[in-house]
């Protein structure tokens, strides 16, 4: 009953949040069309056909098919009886004034900005917990290089250009950045391209003191096996503040000179400022000389430097075109002498798939054992990839649960070998530096603001690399909004703040069947000699509103492929976790 709740909870929070977005843009509408003496005889949440609803005086609340937003029908606000269908209106109706127009219909978006002020409310006085290096635009690390999506390695753009640790970011293309997540969002955002057509940004950089104004080549890099979703980046990350919480060594007979709470300033007299200086630090030094602060007072120590065995050794299978994998991974026991590599034998091999259909249907889970592969028994991953390396099938023996089972695997497309890896490390974890962060509202807003016009200013320019297919649909936004609720409500407020700002402005734009376009046929059937133009408005509706669903469409079907993305990357992420020693257990 716990695990259901567990499930349920976040469902009910992005219905909520999600529908309660639309439902209050449309009750916008509906209240401003009732004091204005405007009749409203159908109220939908959804387009399409519908699924339930009721009746109150002349209006048909319903709940429709498609979820792809919503509408009020006020025959006398415009005519758009091809999508809300036709409505008899009594000979006694009123016409709808310009200013009936104009309020009833930017009475939606208003209702969007209030509710969104109104969580933004709520986020200021519970306050945001966020990491200390959010809110500073301070360069800690500047990455020498980063991987590209076709997996060579590249100068990185902040590197070639210059910008070194410690460098204040003051603005991004004219853009003033208070946060480093600004940055971030800046850069990805920018629509600016130099004489070679290569993407460009303007930085302006406090160095000592000194302003400096240095320009920059972003590159293109995916976050998923999906390039679709590349964005601009330039690979700086934000300055940290290293705090020593706990240490975990496997050489018991060196003595630490390090202890929790410890700050740690500089390393063989590199300031730290970012955990990243550190580990490359490691990879090259035997031992590193640390000055630290510890109770106000400044010191140096030595810090041991320790080759481990960090990542398990594994066999990976790969099917049907690479669709879904299979890997076989030691467990965890006796694993901290690694030292041969594949060869080792272990106690213990388990299985690990991205098909948890296929292991269900055998009665078999993830993390079962691996008992025997074709009749015999197997000790280590280079066993296991010795037997399939000449087979497209094979039967493996597991011990699950309820006893052994067998397990028939075919149509194996590639055998994939990967030995243990080793690492540097000095053995500290790191405190994270967790502060309450009270953004006001209505900074909250112009923020959420910001966000949508950069974008919307990128998606109509032809240097960004941004296009529609980087936009979010409502799968996508259930997605998100399903993740946050999941994990964090004040994020799931902070996104729902988002979604209602940008429902406001895009329901602003001067386009037929948007909000923004009734205002402006209203204005100009007012202003000018045009007085049929609601007429026109009612020709070329039906139009737009095909390229509307055209849009949401295209950009439905790249939310498919970035949930799918997303899927295969927390499958890496899951297995990533099982490949990695934990030497402090």
């Amino acid at each position: 009953m716990k695990t259901f709740l567990i499930r349920l909870v976040p469902i009910l929070l992005v219905i909520i949040f999600f529908g309660g977005s639309i439902l209050i843009h449309e009750i916008g509408h509906y209240v401003l069309a009732k004091k204005r003496g405007l009749l409203v005889p159908k109220f939908s949440i959804g387009f399409g056909p519908k699924i339930f609803g009721f009746r109150i005086q002349e209006t048909e609340f319903v709940v429709s098919l498609l979820p792809l937003g919503g509408y009020v029908a006020i025959p006398q606000l415009a005519d758009l009886h091809e999508i809300e269908g036709n409505f008899d209106l009594p000979d006694d109706a009123k016409p709808a004034t310009c200013f009936d127009k104009v309020i009833v219909a930017f009475a939606g978006p208003l209702a969007n900005m209030l509710l969104a002020f109104g969580l933004a409310i709520v986020v200021y006085f519970i306050g945001l917990p966020v990491l200390e290096e959010e809110l500073t635009t301070t360069v800690g690390y500047v990455a020498p290089a980063l991987t590209m999506p076709d997996g060579n390695q590249t100068q990185s753009p902040a590197s070639k250009a210059g910008i070194l640790p410690n460098d204040k970011i003051l603005s991004i293309d004219g853009h003033r950045v208070k946060k480093f997540n600004e940055i971030v969002q800046l850069i990805a955002l920018g629509n600016k391209k130099d004489s070679r057509k290569e993407p460009l940004a303007t930085l302006e950089l406090e160095r000592d003191g000194v302003r400096l104004q240095v320009s920059v080549n972003p590159v293109l890099i995916s976050y998923s096996k999906q390039q679709h979703d590349a964005l601009r980046v330039i690979g700086v990350h934000p300055k940290q503040t290293l705090i020593v919480g706990d240490l975990r060594h496997l050489d018991k007979t060196q003595v630490l000179e390090l202890k929790k709470g410890d700050r740690l300033v500089s390393a063989n007299g590199v300031p730290l400022l970012h955990v990243q200086t550190l580990r490359d630090m490691a990879s090259k030094n035997k031992t590193i000389s640390m000055e630290i602060e510890r109770d106000g007072n400044f010191q140096t120590v030595n810090v041991p430097v320790v080759k481990l065995a960090v990542r398990k050794p594994f066999c990976g299978l790969t099917f049907s075109k690479k669709r879904w994998k299979l890997d076989f991974i030691p467990a965890d026991e006796d694993i901290r002498s690694l030292n041969q590599g594949l060869r080792q034998n272990f106690p213990r091999i388990q299985i690990f798939c991205s098909n948890e259909k296929f292991l269900e249907k055998n009665g078999v889970s993830n993390g079962d054992q691996l008992v025997a592969l074709g009749g015999n028994r197997v000790f280590s991953p280079d066993e296991i990839g010795n037997v399939l390396r000449n087979n497209d099938q094979a039967t493996l023996k597991i011990l699950t649960k309820s006893g052994e089972k067998e397990l028939p695997i075919e149509k194996i497309a590639d055998v994939h070998l990967s030995d243990t890896k080793f690492d540097h490390v000095c053995g500290i974890i790191f405190e994270p530096h967790l502060i309450i962060h009270r953004p006001t509202p209505a900074q909250q807003i112009v923020d959420s603001m910001n966000i949508t016009f950069k974008t919307l200013g990128s998606l109509f320019s032809k240097s960004s690399s941004i296009s529609a297919k980087h936009l979010m649909g409502p799968a996508g936004l259930i997605k998100v909004l399903h993740t946050f609720a999941k994990n964090s409500f004040l994020a799931l407020l902070c996104f729902v703040i988002l979604i209602n700002v940008n429902l406001a402005i895009l329901n602003l734009l001067p386009f037929p069947v948007l909000d923004g376009g009734i205002i402006t046929i209203a204005l100009l059937e007012r202003f000018t000699t045009w007085k049929s133009l609601n007429k026109v408005l009612a020709k070329v509706q039906t139009v737009f509103f095909a390229l509307l669903i055209m849009l949401l469409i295209y950009v439905t079907f790249f939310d498919f492929r970035r949930i799918w993305a997303e899927k295969q990357t927390i499958f890496e992420n899951q297995r990533e976790s099982r490949l990695i020693i934990h030497h402090d257990r």
